[in-house]
């Protein structure tokens, strides 16, 4: 799956990100405990992007190794100031020292992607994760269909992967596709919550009548409808705009990330509720949406971020029409 995305000359099919956003949407259904996100979106993007260690891309491509990405939690542009590893050396020999935490995949995965400071600048490395100094320690999550690890390196031998565009540009690029890819992903989740409350309200029955008949039940599946077609409008916007490099793709990933963030969070919660006592038992699948939901709430920025994010796009965008408004006005007066 890892090579959908990838460009024709790299040995990849070069079908762009609205792609990687059809496998995610059926991945998100049934909320598949694999790499997808983390390693053939995120990883596979900086490897391609660097145009170093062709060996490993081919062997993400056919599927041979995974590759985490040990990066901060973020949606916003690369801090440079407060990077969590630190590189030290030069040429080939490069040693990395530093944790990062949350990290996506990292306990299966064979290769960590580092993004360390490197004397004031940040910089990509590759990581070996079987070798010396390299720690890596699964975390408690919420969601064990989502596995997040520690990173911690101590002194960990390191190549380090050069590109011709400034790093920050880079990561920030492959961030904006892998957000955007993770709201397909949401509305495939979003889309089989609503399939699984609309089948119990279906067959539940209560005072001899099935339960979706009540006025309250069908209130609830109508915002679920209205949430779902709300946040495919929104992520498919965000994936079209991605796909044809549209200046606009920054804002319009991350209202999409926002809408599908509170659609499934609130699509999730109502389908529990509509299965009442049995939603909330381990025998039951409803539980495990609200989980994913919760984690992938938070997962790249919450909607809270990214919607500051968009006003704040917006207030730019207002202030550069205003600015030229009034330089036609003054042509205009002279």
């Amino acid at each position: 799956m890892a090579e959908i995305a990838v460009s024709d000359d790299l040995s990849g099919d070069g079908c762009g990100a609205s792609a990687q956003a059809a496998i995610a949407h059926e991945l998100g259904r049934v909320l598949a405990p694999v790499p997808f996100l983390s390693s053939a979106v995120l990883a596979t993007d900086l490897l391609a992007a660097t145009c170093e260690r062709a060996d490993l891309l081919a062997d993400v491509i056919a599927g041979q190794r995974t590759v985490a990405v040990a990066l901060q939690n973020r949606c916003r542009r690369l801090d440079r100031t407060t990077a969590p590893v630190s590189a030290s050396g030069d040429g080939d020999r490069w040693r990395l020292s530093g944790s990062v935490r949350r990290v996506l995949g990292a306990a299966g995965a064979d290769h960590v992607l580092v993004v360390a400071d490197t004397y004031g600048q940040p910089a990509i490395f590759v990581v070996d994760r079987n070798q010396s100094g390299v720690a890596v320690a699964v975390e408690r999550v919420l969601d064990a269909t989502r596995p997040m690890a520690t990173v911690t390196l101590r002194d960990a031998p390191a190549h380090r992967l050069t590109s011709d565009r400034p790093v920050g540009d880079v990561v920030d690029e492959c961030l904006l596709r892998t957000i955007a890819v993770l709201t397909a992903e949401q509305v495939g989740a979003t889309e089989r919550v609503l399939e699984m409350a609309v089948e119990y309200a279906c067959t539940r029955r209560q005072f001899d009548r099935a339960i979706g008949s009540f006025q309250a039940v069908k209130h609830r599946l109508a915002d679920m409808l209205v949430d779902l077609e709300l946040a495919r409008s929104a992520s498919m916007a965000a994936i079209q705009a991605v796909d044809e490099a549209n200046p606009e793709a920054k804002w319009r990933v991350s209202m999409a990330k926002a809408v599908c963030s509170e659609g499934l969070r609130d699509a999730s919660h109502a389908n529990l509720q509509i299965h009442g006592g049995i939603g909330f038992t381990w025998e039951h699948a409803a539980g495990l949406y609200v989980k994913r939901a919760r984690t992938d709430e938070v997962l790249f920025g919450g909607p809270a971020e990214h919607w500051n994010l968009l006003a704040d796009t917006a207030a730019l965008v207002a202030t550069q029409h205003d600015e030229r408004s009034g330089e036609h006005a003054s042509a205009a007066s002279r």
